[in-house]
């Protein structure tokens, strides 16, 4: 979180948290729901990196942006992550969230409609249709089974150097850096029961 944000929040501590004015698409996309402007799109950079930085989970999975001193819980389409994948040369694929965070992935899983959703040390995330190609490239099948079998990385150096983007690449110091080869079995789960099983509100409330 923004010092700016923290300050703000010591300041202001008991402004009223507010619900139904921003979405997360299943592209991870911001989109404003609130009545002015309905269904608006939020494409400047320096915003999308501001609420990339300030994006959070309460313990009860309502996930929400704080915005200064005010909450602004977040409706899901899909998944509270949308994840990215890149293939940097000689080193594996490079994960992040659509908040710019780098992730290592600890698990799989494809839902009923074909779609490749992401399990990480951030949760629960689905996999941006632009790149589930890149994933395919090493799945294979054995008894009706798929196994994803890749090297994997997160370099030491400043990962936003490595490819260009609109959010600003970023990882948690505690996040072990190098290359990891990894085996993962691709799960299938129902789409419907996602929001249950990894614990999250797709369409939080306010507390009042």
């Amino acid at each position: 979180m923004d010092d700016l944000v923290e300050q703000a929040l010591a300041r202001w501590p008991n402004v009223p948290a507010i619900a139904g004015w921003l979405k997360l698409t299943s592209q991870g996309q911001w989109l404003l729901t609130g009545p002015v402007p309905e269904g608006l799109t939020i494409g400047n950079a320096r915003i999308l990196n501001f609420i990339a930085r300030n994006y959070a989970c309460e313990p009860d999975g309502r996930y929400y942006f704080q915005n200064g001193p005010q909450k602004a819980y977040v409706d899901l389409e899909y998944t509270p992550w949308v994840y990215h994948l890149h293939g940097l040369e000689g080193q594996g694929l490079l994960l992040w969230s659509h908040t710019g965070l780098l992730c290592w992935p600890d698990a799989l899983y494809q839902d009923e409609q074909g779609r490749v959703l992401i399990h990480t040390q951030l949760g629960i995330g689905l996999l941006h249709s632009a790149d589930v190609s890149i994933l395919v490239e090493q799945v294979t099948e054995v008894g009706g089974v798929l196994n994803h079998r890749a090297r994997w990385c997160v370099p030491e150096v400043d990962p936003h150097t490595l490819l260009d983007t609109r959010i600003r690449l970023r990882k948690d110091k505690r996040l072990p850096t190098g290359a990891r080869d990894l085996a993962l079995t691709v799960q299938m789960l129902e789409s419907s029961m996602v929001a249950l099983q990894f614990r999250f509100q797709p369409n939080p409330k306010t507390d009042a």
